[in-house]
């Protein structure tokens, strides 16, 4: 656990930005994302999806700050299987260096009832590029190393080097509708760990919007789990 010292000093980093982007040029903003699916099956049973997503993100002249936490549960009434239910909280940050390049610092923890560890968690540094922004399109690229802590159920916990890749495309297809993709893979020496979401968003009113959502995980470590998760939701602005 040689990097917790680093997760400590996250609120005095965070302190730090908003001191140097004062409530005159900062922005506040954030969403709150809801989804359920219910399904019958003569052989499967019955099935209960839930997903639930929260962000507050504050944007300066100088950083941009993004805090999130998320919980995904799928629940059916077979005995002999799993049920899935995975919980992530993460902060971002980022400083801008000319008009698209910018600094980023992550700090996330994971906790997966079907993987081998208690939780997992990681802080990194990398570069970033906002290498397409027009009216209708935005798509990011992030990369960069960091340190991933895995608190292992059967085996002393770990300290892993990752390398870390992250890629965010929006698509605003009118004036109510956007597609959202992110993705990121985190490569290790134990595992690389790959996730993709997808959302389709129709704007009800100007806070509420109707929303479909893929989430999918891959974990090809000690136990090598493949999980994808779909939902209807709503989501909130503010």
């Amino acid at each position: 656990m040689r990097f917790w010292p680093t997760v400590f000093l996250l609120p005095l980093f965070s302190n730090l930005c908003l001191a140097q982007d004062n409530e005159e040029n900062a922005t506040w903003y954030g969403s709150i994302d809801a989804g359920y699916i219910a399904s019958m099956g003569t052989t499967s049973g019955s099935k209960d999806t839930f997903r639930g997503k929260t962000s507050l993100n504050h944007k300066g002249l100088f950083w941009t700050q993004t805090i999130s936490a998320e919980g995904i549960s799928v629940q059916d009434d077979v005995a002999s299987t799993a049920d899935t239910e995975r919980y992530l909280a993460s902060y971002k940050a980022r400083h801008f260096f000319g008009e698209r390049n910018f600094f980023t610092l992550r700090a996330q923890w994971e906790k997966d009832v079907l993987s081998a560890s208690e939780y997992q968690a990681f802080v990194s540094l990398g570069l970033g590029k906002e290498v397409i922004k027009t009216q209708n399109h935005f798509f990011k690229v992030e990369a960069g190393p960091g340190l991933r802590h895995n608190e292992r159920r059967l085996a002393t916990p770990k300290d892993d080097p990752i390398a870390l890749l992250s890629l965010d495309y929006d698509w605003k297809i009118s004036a109510n509708t956007k597609f959202s993709h992110k993705s990121t893979v985190e490569a290790g020496e134990d595992s690389v760990i790959t996730r993709v979401q997808h959302q389709l968003k129709q704007n009800i009113t100007k806070v509420v919007a109707l929303t479909v959502n893929h989430d999918y995980k891959n974990d090809n470590g000690a136990i090598n789990t493949r999980e994808g998760v779909f939902s209807l939701g709503l989501n909130y602005q503010f």
